[in-house]
C-alpha cells in the first residue's frame, strides 16, 4: 500500500504543528536495514543500494500500471494520482509554525515540531539556526515532492510522477548524512540529484534572468555544496533573499562543517515562508506558461 499524503495530527497548540513525514518513509529505512550489509565492502553496499531501488520501484510501477488499466477513466485516474503525489501544504504549515514558535519562550516546542523534518540534530539550535535549517529543508523538499512530480508527470505521465516521489522518499530514508547509509544510499542520491537537475534548471531560470552578470560566480558558489545541484538552487535563493545558509551542523552526533553560501543577513523566522513563496511562484509561472501553450496549440490545431 502506497501512502504519501500527510496524516492530520491533533494538538492543542495554536497554530497546530504540521504532520510529521509520511508513515511510508519509516518503511524504507527498515528495508534498507534488511538489504544492506554493514560488514560488506563499499562496493557491495553500493550494489545493495542499487538493488533496493529496483526492489521498490518495479512492484510499485507494476501495481500502478494494473490499477490504471482497471480505471473507468484514465485521465481522471491520472489527475487523482498526481494530486496524491504532490505535497506542499505540510511545508507551508511547517514554515508558518516556525514563524510563530521560533522565539525564546517557545523555542523548545519549535525544535520538537521541526525535528521530524530535519536530518540534523535540533536540540541545541538557536532561533536563527532553526530558521536556517527549516529554510533549507523546505526549499529542498519542495523540489522533490511538488515540482519534481509535476515535471515527471509532464514527461512520463503517472509513472514519471511515481518514480520521482519514490526516489525522493528513498533518498530521505537512506540519506548519506547517516554514516550507516553512506555507501548504500549512493545510488538513490545520485538518481535523485540527476532527476532534480532539470527541475532546478526550470525553477532557477527566472531567478537567474536578472543576475546574468553574476551567474558564473553564483553557480561556482553553489557547486561547493556537498550536493552541487541543490547548492546552485540554494545559492540563487539566498542571493534573491539577501541571506546566508549553510555552516556547521550535527548529524548523528558528528559535527559537519558545510560551506556558507550567501553574503547577506542571517535568516529569521519569516525566511522559510519567503523561500517557499518564491519557489512556488516560479513553479506556477511555468505551469501557466505550459497551459497557455497547450491551449494555443489546441485552438490553432
Amino acid at each position: 500500500q502506497l501512502l504519501f499524503r500527510e496524516d492530520a495530527v491533533a494538538d492543542d497548540v495554536d497554530p497546530p504543528p504540521p504532520a510529521p513525514p509520511r508513515p511510508a518513509a519509516p518503511r524504507f529505512p527498515r528495508l534498507g536495514q534488511k538489504v544492506y550489509r554493514p560488514d560488506g565492502t563499499p562496493r557491495q553496499q553500493g550494489q545493495a543500494g542499487l538493488l533496493a531501488l529496483l526492489v521498490v520501484w518495479v512492484p510499485c510501477a507494476a501495481g500502478l500500471w494494473s490499477l490504471r488499466n482497471l480505471a473507468l477513466s484514465e485521465p481522471v485516474f491520472d489527475l487523482l494520482f498526481l494530486l496524491l503525489m504532490l505535497e506542499s501544504r505540510p511545508l507551508r504549515e511547517l514554515a508558518h509554525a516556525t514563524r510563530s514558535l521560533a522565539t525564546q519562550e517557545t523555542l523548545p516546542l519549535a525544535r520538537l515540531q521541526s525535528a521530524p523534518w530535519l536530518k540534523r540534530e535540533t536540540g541545541k539550535l538557536s532561533a536563527m539556526g532553526l530558521a536556517k535549517a527549516v529554510t533549507e529543508s523546505c526549499a529542498l523538499r519542495l523540489v522533490g515532492q511538488w515540482a519534481g512530480p509535476l515535471l515527471g508527470f509532464a514527461l512520463a505521465g503517472v509513472q514519471g510522477a511515481l518514480l520521482w516521489r519514490l526516489v525522493q522518499l528513498m533518498n530521505l530514508s537512506w540519506s548519506r548524512k547517516d554514516p550507516a547509509f553512506d555507501h548504500f544510499g549512493r545510488a538513490a542520491s545520485a538518481l535523485y540529484q540527476g532527476l532534480n537537475a532539470s527541475v532546478i534548471l526550470l525553477l532557477g531560470l527566472p531567478l537567474l534572468a536578472s543576475r546574468l552578470k553574476q551567474a558564473a560566480q553564483l553557480l561556482r558558489s553553489g557547486s561547493l555544496w556537498p550536493y552541487p545541484v541543490m547548492g546552485m538552487l540554494l545559492t540563487l535563493l539566498v542571493d534573491k533573499c539577501r541571506i546566508r545558509l549553510g555552516g556547521p551542523r550535527y548529524y548523528q552526533g558528528a559535527l559537519q562543517r558545510w560551506p556558507v553560501i550567501g553574503t547577506g543577513a542571517e535568516p529569521d523566522s519569516e525566511t522559510p515562508r519567503k523561500v517557499l513563496n518564491i519557489l512556488q511562484g516560479c513553479g506556477w509561472g511555468w505551469l501557466i506558461l505550459a497551459l497557455v501553450v497547450t491551449v494555443a496549440g489546441l485552438v490553432h490545431g
